[in-house]
């Protein structure tokens, strides 16, 4: 591991120009048979209950419950089955008109391996290969993966994909459990106050750029483009991170939320809105299982032409 974990070129944000950032979720993956949230529940149970009798808690807390406490221990067994990737080929050729959009860094609270997959034949073989850490770091972290990330090759150049709660890979550090949500709050709590005090990060005019040292750095100031995730109200990591992108006093980029719109997300939609977030939801509304498909084709298209313009 060690041969391959160095740190990469530097990565760089630069005055006058938002970074380009794509916040991918599981949804997309779930259109062919993704693993589900439900899913995984059932696998970790060690309880009595079933998924049905705990959906009224937050989604962390259900974890805890019905691993009884030993989520780590729980996503240690399911390790073998979390790193294996098989991509239906519709999977494959949306993550590739993604990547291959001008974005300059992704971000994916997924712990599985889909998009790594979709770019790089045999990732999973050496996929410390492509692991790297920013300068802020003497090495990969083995906790909470704030600076670690996967350098992704493609034809325009290098993309750092971070896996924002962690990965199947290394189980230690995966964010389920509200204790874990706590302790990864207060970690991107003490780096921005450090980076940026008083909500005022260091980009001056006549600087050449500012080198991006976490994945907040880029959530913060960049145009996010989130797809494929739900924004569930108990991810209070980016809803904290959210609130914080509005109050920052440099300049700083939007959050395109894309999601159907439904009578249910109502409440959730205007929340984001009051965060400065823009929903887009494309002409969607209410969708079947089979609608969603068309949903993501259109999504991406849409994802594409609003990055020329701003390109």
């Amino acid at each position: 591991m060690e041969e391959y974990n160095v740190c990469s070129s530097p990565l760089t944000i630069f005055p006058g120009r938002r970074p380009k950032v794509l916040l991918l979720g599981n949804g997309i993956n779930r259109v062919y048979g993704g693993a589900s949230w439900t899913g995984l529940l059932e696998k970790i149970n060690r309880t009595a209950f079933t998924t049905d009798q705990v959906k009224s808690m937050p989604f962390p807390m259900q974890a805890v419950l019905l691993s009884k406490d030993h989520v780590d221990i729980s996503l240690q067994d399911l390790q073998r089955e979390l790193t294996q990737c098989e991509l239906h080929p519709w999977l494959a050729e949306q993550l590739q008109r993604l990547l291959a959009l001008p974005f300059d860094c992704v971000l994916t609270p997924n712990f599985t391996y889909e998009i790594e997959c979709a770019v790089i034949s045999g990732f999973l073989e050496h996929p410390q290969r492509y692991l790297r850490h920013t300068q802020a770091v003497p090495r990969a972290e083995n906790r909470f993966m704030l600076h670690t990330y996967y350098d992704l090759p493609l034809e325009k150049g290098s993309l750092p994909l971070f896996h924002i709660h962690g990965e199947a890979r290394t189980p230690d550090t995966v964010i389920l459990g509200h204790y874990y949500y706590g302790n990864l709050l207060f970690c991107c709590d003490e780096y921005l106050t450090h980076r940026a005090p008083n909500h005022r990060y260091p980009l001056w005019p006549g600087q050449d750029g500012m080198p991006a040292l976490s994945w907040l750095d880029y959530f913060i100031l960049g145009d996010v483009y989130s797809l494929g995730f739900g924004f569930d109200t108990s991810e209070m990591d980016l809803w904290w991170l959210l609130c914080r992108k509005k109050r920052e006093r440099a300049p700083h980029g939007d959050l395109w939320f894309f999601e159907p719109e439904r009578k249910s997300m109502e409440t959730k939609r205007a929340l984001l809105e009051a965060y400065h977030a823009k929903c887009i939801s494309l002409g969607v509304k209410e969708p079947g299982e089979e609608e969603y498909k068309h949903f993501y084709e259109m999504a991406v298209k849409d994802i594409g032409r609003r990055l020329e313009k701003t390109t």
